[in-house]
């Protein structure tokens, strides 16, 4: 299946994202809608974080029907931590966009993305909304993606187009988020859209497949964001047969593959980022061993700067694995930097450091990590911590 980093139009939906002055920096894109032509099935997962943004409630009380009509995100502001206002900017805002589509405000979903403690100006939300509904259109999908970002450097899209139940089906995603990137469920906003006819409960089962191996499998710095929010929304225009176990297995591999193009992306436009690195975890007694180990030594500040400054630092990858609280014997494992063996039989292989260094002077590269225990493997994209990743969030409020 082939999945180009590109929109699509999606047959029963349409998109818009319009200045509407939420953002500081005048002109700049920072509301969109996704409008469903009619009520569609919906699934969502959302942030781990104990600490939520008001629209995540809104949002994950009103999939619980599984049907939705229409998403509406703003940038520039988080809308979190700020209470029952928060509470009610979410609902009034919502329920302003379904006024404007004519359909009923618990089918319209809330995102917010931004600063944590704020409230946006709701005057200036209802303006920008009127204009971005006179601005829905099929192919609106790259307006969108922009009108989302943050500290993003450019949009993020992806989609693709297959058959299954007797119909060309298109499934197209947007999303954003270049830091606080480290789900357990899922992180960033995203948002899949489709043409496919499937059942509600077919959806959410097909969105939770793909979450190990795309948006629950990537980190740029560590912190679990506030606003986390992936939607996906089938409106069934494709008219296609019931899905059969053949063709919800082609489906689902649509949903993954999509969402892994989309993750790899977040990570490869990390705040700062130059490198972006996969850390593969193999051998392991189990699966939750493998991700530790794995997570750790993508989420280590040490390993982390070692790989901006194309330094094959292997003790900050063995500290990293030895710390993470998987199980590990340090004379059975084997450690790659970018294909070349630097560490095996409990010592390092230092006459292949130079060669490391070498490979690690590439934009992508991997570290493959075999502890040589079992057969469990995990695998988390990360990218590098530089000068910039500092200086973005240094003063990112101020």
């Amino acid at each position: 299946m082939k999945v180009v980093l590109e929109p699509a139009a999606v047959r029963g939906f349409r998109f818009a994202g319009v200045a509407a002055g939420l953002k500081t920096k005048e002109g700049a894109l920072d509301l969109g809608i996704i409008a469903a032509d009619r009520p569609a099935a919906a699934a969502a997962v959302f942030s781990a974080n104990r600490v939520k943004a008001a629209p995540v409630y809104v949002t994950a009380d009103r999939v619980k029907s599984g049907r939705l009509q229409a998403v509406v995100a703003n940038s520039g502001c988080a809308n979190s931590f700020t209470g029952k206002p928060g509470m009610q900017l979410a609902r009034d805002s919502s329920a302003y966009v379904a006024g404007l589509l004519g359909c009923s405000p618990d089918l319209v979903v809330p995102s917010s993305t931004g600063v944590i403690g704020h409230l946006y100006d709701l005057d200036k939300f209802k303006s920008g909304a009127a204009v971005a509904v006179g601005a829905l259109r099929e192919d609106g999908l790259a307006d969108f993606s922009q009108a989302i970002m943050t500290t993003d450097t450019r949009p993020k899209t992806a989609s693709t187009s297959f058959k299954a139940g007797g119909a060309t089906i298109t499934l197209a995603g947007a999303v954003k988020g270049v830091g606080m990137i480290s789900p357990k469920m899922a992180t960033m906003l995203g948002y899949l859209v489709t043409d496919a006819a499937i059942s509600t409960a077919a959806l959410r089962r097909s969105l939770k497949a793909a979450l190990p191996t795309s948006f629950n499998a990537i980190t740029v710095d560590g912190d679990m964001s506030t606003n986390d929010t992936v939607i996906i929304m089938a409106g069934g225009a494709a008219e296609n047969r019931v899905f059969g176990a053949r063709d919800q297995s082609v489906f689902d591999s649509a949903v993954e593959e999509v969402s892994a193009a989309l993750a790899r992306e977040l990570v490869r436009d990390g705040e700062g980022a130059t490198k972006l690195v996969t850390v593969e975890v193999r051998g392991a007694r189990n699966h939750a061993d493998a991700e530790r180990a794995a997570r750790q030594i993508a989420n280590s500040p040490l390993v982390k700067t070692a790989f901006f400054g194309c330094d094959p630092n292997v003790g900050r990858i063995l500290m990293a694995a030895g710390s993470s609280g998987a199980y590990v014997e340090s004379d059975k494992l084997v450690l790659w930097i970018g294909g070349v063996k630097v560490a095996a039989s409990g010592r390092l292989l230092t006459e292949a450091l130079p060669a490391a260094g070498t490979a690690m002077k590439e934009h992508e590269f991997a570290v493959r990590l075999d502890l040589r225990l079992g057969k469990s493997t995990a695998t988390i994209l990360t990218c590098d911590l530089s000068y910039d990743y500092v200086r973005i969030n240094a003063e990112y409020t101020t």
